[in-house]
């Protein structure tokens, strides 16, 4: 009585095709050149410069704009004792306004 059984275990349906991965990737949002420039200008006007390039992204010209121009207005201040600090401040803060947020602006575009 040897039988041969064989017991037919169901078989399981094949599993289902795994999902593709799904990449992220982090979304830089653009920077306007507007907004850069507004940045760089309005401080500007209390002698704070910098701030527009550190939003387009650019901390290190940020940072030496600003402490640059600090250290620029304190040696105009020091020259106002002999007088010429008198012409060559006002000449180098218009030269920043018109120069920094030219550049803050034109790096938000290059992005």
């Amino acid at each position: 009585m040897d039988q041969n059984t064989t017991s037919t275990l169901p078989v399981p349906p094949p599993a289902p095709p795994a999902a593709p991965q799904q990449v992220h990737h982090y979304y830089h949002p653009h920077k306007s050149g507007g907004v850069a420039a507004l940045l760089e200008v309005v401080p500007g006007l209390f002698q704070v410069f910098g701030i527009g390039h550190l939003y387009a992204g650019n901390v290190v010209t940020g940072l030496i704009v600003m402490f640059g121009y600090w250290a620029l207005a304190f040696v105009n201040f020091l020259l106002l004792f002999v007088f010429i600090g008198w012409i060559t401040w006002p000449l180098c803060w218009v030269a920043t306004m018109v120069i920094s947020p030219i550049i803050a602006a034109n790096s938000c575009k290059s992005r």
